[in-house]
């Protein structure tokens, strides 16, 4: 089985596949001044199996990695500054959504799409 583990973090970080890198990916922590709550990247890709998404908080504001959609529905720990929130879960071919299930986040742009192949 193929386990893939895509990084969410402030400072570019590297996506692998078995230890080999494949991609990269950032998060934007939320902004203070104007309370957004959004991740650089809207979009990761994954090949069909365990996906685990891990996400280092380095923002004061809590925050979690969480997968949705098609059935599925997982959330890591909440987290505050320094955590780390990882979420894993078996994903078939489809489009999922990632997200922080911290109340108000998600629907503050804190979100993207995860497609899985």
């Amino acid at each position: 089985m193929r386990r893939l583990t895509l990084v969410l973090a402030v400072a570019v970080c590297g996506l692998s596949l078995g230890g080999a890198a494949v991609a990269a990916t950032n998060l934007r922590a939320p902004a203070a001044a104007n309370g957004s709550l959004k991740y650089t990247k809207k979009t990761l890709s994954a090949p069909a199996g365990k996906v685990t998404i891990t996400m280092p908080n380095p923002s004061p504001v809590p925050h979690n990695i969480a997968i949705k959609g098609a059935g599925v529905s997982v959330k890591g720990k909440v987290v505050g500054k320094g955590g780390t929130s990882t979420v894993s879960a078996k994903l078939k071919k489809g489009r999922y959504t990632f997200y922080c299930s911290v109340p108000g986040h998600e629907g503050a742009g804190m979100k993207g799409t995860l497609t899985v192949k």
